[in-house]
């Protein structure tokens, strides 16, 4: 009877518990968790990061013509919306918009006074703020590369629309009369091409943060 109370007395001894479940990894590029610590990189730096992504992606358009540079604003906005707020993604939207818009509707300017070209690229920069919310809302998301990049075509579909009419310049499909996208265009015309240009930009910048 003792051995017996004993035993049933005796609590089981076993691996202790512990609160850390199985570490979560992704297969591909937008499931992988990220190891760069995107939210925690000065806001600084990412406006910076942004700026530069929108420059080198006006180097696309005429008269540069440098196609491949159309992916940068893309990734560039990815890398530094990942993990942030909607506001931050505004803000980071619409400086990455100013600093493509700006001197890629330079042209206005030889026919009209500085600010009324100015306005018009602080109005399209615009969209590309909204649109810089709704991406760091959807970089929480499996599969966010290709949201991002549905987002970029929905984003230039509103602004070549709304309002007063639209204006579509500068679309991500423009970029590409040559080069690896335009066979594309047989299928799904200008969106589809920039669909796939923002495509390659936002699972560059999936490939970098999980590297």
């Amino acid at each position: 009877m003792g051995v017996a109370a004993r035993t049933r007395a005796d609590p089981v001894i076993g691996p202790e518990p512990t609160s850390e479940g199985p570490e979560l990894t992704g297969t591909g590029p937008g499931t992988a968790r990220p190891t760069v610590d995107v939210a925690r990189m000065p806001r600084g730096a990412a406006t910076l990061l942004v700026v530069l992504g929108g420059l080198a992606t006006m180097l696309a358009f005429p008269p540069y013509d440098l196609r491949m540079l159309a992916i940068l604003a893309p990734a560039a906005l990815a890398v530094a919306v990942h993990g942030r707020s909607a506001r931050s993604g505004a803000w980071l939207g619409l400086a990455s918009g100013l600093a493509f818009f700006v001197p890629h509707l330079a042209w206005a300017a030889e026919y009209l006074p500085a600010w009324p070209w100015l306005l018009l690229a602080l109005w399209q920069a615009g969209y590309l703020a909204l649109m810089g919310a709704g991406w760091a809302v959807v970089s929480r998301l499996p599969l966010w590369p290709v949201w991002m990049a549905a987002l970029w075509v929905g984003g230039e579909a509103l602004r070549g629309r709304w309002f007063v009419g639209g204006f579509p310049w500068g679309r991500l499909g423009f970029s590409q009369p040559d080069g690896p996208f335009t066979s594309l265009a047989a299928f799904g015309g200008v969106p589809l091409v920039g669909f796939a240009v923002a495509l390659t930009g936002t699972l560059l910048a999936a490939t970098v943060l999980t590297v």
